[in-house]
């Protein structure tokens, strides 16, 4: 990560490496280099995330180490004098009289030049000559630079003696490198594994109000926190305690609102500490002073406004604030906390979309059960009154001296009444069957017979020109289990159907036949035929063709569907084969008794 993408270009944060234990560390390599070799003083810089290097270990100048420990200089500016050396294995010697202007200023500006006195020998050490080591990893990576500088024989050593130092400290620069990399894999194992279980939380498909209280504990004990609070753009302020760092003032809310915001443009945090705030000039302008107020009223050492969102969009910010005297932030705490803010925003938006699938599925369920007991009492309604309708019917019909108009009127208005009626029966069983997933009954139930009843049924029914019903194989032994009635009406409808869609002459064909542990019933047409497009809806309830031809004859819609229902609460299933023009077959398979 670069300087502008987090913090400010024009101030580094100092101290943002670290903790205390992994300084003494550093410190304890740094005192015994400089004591195996002929030199004064030994510091070491670590490379932090933001290309900032930073000073975490002085040995032998104590000057040097009250002014320069902890300092963040920018890498640019050792980069140049480092590039204008000898190199001797991990090693490069720059003589003072080969820096660049620009070197030299970079040099004076950023690091201790020591006070040394011209001795006139051509071999001296000079005030600004450089003796470091590049520490580099496994990939490749710089990650410090360790510095000898003030040998006690006042002399630069010669390129053999270097090559023997590089060789006499390889195994110190070795620790140096493994003391950088435990401390920050520590670091980014607790962050990772915070982020892990923010992650985990959300999966466990918590609603979004539960997911937020879940994940705050999570967050605060991952970035030992004093207290942390997530605030989300488009909901109200959590409740938080009145003495907590987190609860802001509502001007100064605003205002860490909107940093947030360009902190998530920008891909960065915002840290405020007494005195300064780092990460976002305009809140250091305009709110320093009252954030510093904030932080010593309550006791914090720190305040860091993390950004949470997803892709493009910010969606809210995490404050986590540290008591006075508590380690520092670091910047891998930085970049870990980004890291988080993009987990959080995915987790809010998954939690959301979750929370609105149920919403939707609980308004679909209300308004299937509404369609049901709709569907229930509007099948109720229509019985009552289709009763007294075929009672007086029958009645007109039985009496003498009817003329001929009168008796064709009778005969329409009792073939409107049959198909009320029969809509009245298939509206009460799809009621009964959407409210109870099994049969009411379960028997062992041979099919053969509800195969001759049907089809002698529709025999007696049909007109001269009906096409003509072929019963094929049909086992006598062949049953399911299930209910007798259901089972009757699942073969009715698909003979009913393949009646009703054949041409005049045409021929209907009935199989039952047994496959493995199945019966399987296939009912076959010679028919119009069922389109491709209308094959994928024949079994939605009160579906029609769209074919004209098909239109033209009456029905519900509601035939396929309830056989449909039928054969799947028996452990079955139903398929179609069609073609326009052609025919139709329909394929039950249910479990054998």
């Amino acid at each position: 990560m670069t300087e502008s993408t987090s913090l400010s270009n024009a101030r580094a944060r100092d101290d943002g490496w670290g903790y205390d234990g992994a300084r003494k560390a550093l410190r304890l390599i740094a005192e015994d280099a400089r004591r195996r070799t002929d030199f004064r003083t030994c510091e070491i810089e670590v490379l932090r995330p933001d290309d900032m290097l930073e000073f975490v270990a002085i040995a032998g100048n104590d000057d040097a180490d009250d002014e320069m420990l902890r300092r963040a200089t920018p890498f640019s500016a050792m980069a140049l004098t480092l590039g204008l050396g000898a190199e001797y294995g991990e090693w490069t010697f720059v003589a003072q009289e080969w820096l660049t202007r620009e070197a030299v200023e970079q040099l004076r500006a950023y690091c201790w030049i020591p006070e040394i006195e011209d001795t006139g020998a051509p071999d001296q050490w000079r005030a600004l000559d450089v003796l470091v080591a590049r520490i580099v990893d496994d990939r490749g990576q710089l990650r410090a630079l360790m510095y000898l500088d003030e040998p006690h024989s006042g002399r630069r050593p010669t390129p053999g003696e270097l090559r023997r130092l590089d060789e006499d400290l390889r195994l110190v620069v070795r620790a140096v490198l493994t003391a950088i990399e435990r401390e920050e894999l520590s670091q980014q194992v607790r962050l990772t594994t915070t982020a892990q279980e923010v992650v985990r939380t959300a999966s466990r498909r918590l609603g979004y109000r539960e997911l937020l209280p879940e994940t705050r504990k999570l967050l605060a004990d991952g970035f030992r926190a004093d207290d942390l609070a997530v605030l989300v753009h488009t909901d109200p302020p959590p409740d938080l305690d009145p003495g907590s760092p987190v609860r802001l003032p509502a001007g100064l809310l605003t205002a860490a609102t909107d940093a947030a915001r360009r902190a998530w443009r920008d891909q960065t945090v915002v840290i405020a500490e007494p005195g300064q705030v780092w990460g976002d000039d305009r809140l250091d302008a305009h709110h320093r002073a009252e954030l510093t107020l904030h932080l010593v009223q309550h006791g914090a050492g720190a305040l860091v406004l993390a950004p949470i969102g997803a892709g493009p969009e910010p969606l809210g910010l995490m404050l986590i604030a540290r008591r006075v005297g508590e380690a520092r932030w670091t910047q891998s705490e930085s970049v870990a906390a980004l890291e988080v803010g993009h987990d959080l925003g995915r987790a809010i938006l998954n939690t959301r979309a979750h929370d609105r699938e149920l919403q939707l599925i609980a308004e679909l369920t209300r308004l299937d059960e509404h369609r049901s007991r709709l569907i229930s009492t509007v099948a109720h309604e229509l019985k009552n009154p289709l009763g007294v309708i075929t009672g007086h019917l029958e009645l007109l019909g039985g009496m003498a001296d009817l003329t001929e108009p009168v008796g064709r009127s009778l005969t329409a208005m009792e073939r409107s009444s049959a198909r009320l009626r029969s809509l009245a029966d298939d509206l009460l069983l799809l009621s009964r069957m959407e409210t109870a997933a099994l049969p009411p009954s379960r028997s062992r139930v041979p099919l053969a017979p509800i195969l001759a009843e049907v089809v002698e049924d529709a025999d007696l029914t049909s007109g001269a020109d009906a096409p003509r019903i072929a019963l094929g194989d049909h086992g006598a032994e062949l049953a399911v289990a299930g209910d007798r009635e259901e089972l009757c009406r699942l073969v009715s409808n698909l003979v009913g159907n393949a009646v009703k869609y054949s041409r005049p002459g045409g021929e209907v064909r009935l199989a039952l036949t047994r496959v493995g542990q199945h019966v399987v019933f296939e009912c076959s047409d010679d028919g119009i035929g069922i389109s491709t497009e209308d094959q994928h809806h024949l079994f939605s309830d009160f579906f029609r063709s769209t074919n004209p031809e098909a239109l033209a004859r009456p029905g519900t819609g509601l035939g396929l569907s309830i056989v449909h229902r039928i054969a799947t609460r028996h452990g079955g299933r139903i398929g179609v084969t069609s073609e326009l023009g052609v025919g139709t077959t329909f394929t039950v398979t249910l479990p054998a008794a």
